[in-house]
């Protein structure tokens, strides 16, 4: 039996933010999925492709988790969910550097945030 594709539901209208990792990156980061591909969004950023976002911190998308990124201002996540859907309408997923997509059967999918409890110890 075959998994389900659910291609569909990532078009470039749902830029969703995960933490992933795989053979080329074996450290867990920062990702969005575009189809069946994962973009790492730590080689876009060194690619410069969110170097216009003012308050993007460096080094944000190498991270084990989205806390840090998902307590920056919204505009920030517009900012840059805004730049991966320009750059994927104007040259589709061939617009991203080579190194920073992996087909999503390639990666490994990891919990993306970490949750304390009430008292403010980890779970």
């Amino acid at each position: 039996m075959t998994s389900p594709n659910y291609a569909n539901h990532f078009s470039d209208r749902n830029v969703p933010f995960g933490i992933a990792s795989s053979a080329t990156h074996q450290k867990p980061q920062a990702v969005t999925r575009l189809g069946n591909f994962v973009l790492y969004l730590d080689d876009l950023s060194a690619g410069g492709i969110f170097s216009t976002i003012e308050g993007l911190p460096d080094a944000i998308f190498t991270r084990q988790t989205l806390n840090d990124f998902a307590a920056l201002p919204k505009t920030i996540h517009n900012g840059v969910r805004g730049l991966i859907q320009g750059v994927f309408q104007a040259d589709g997923i061939k617009g991203f550097p080579k190194g920073s997509v992996e087909d999503i059967s390639t990666v490994t999918m990891h919990l993306p945030v970490q949750i304390s409890d009430f008292a403010g110890k980890i779970l």
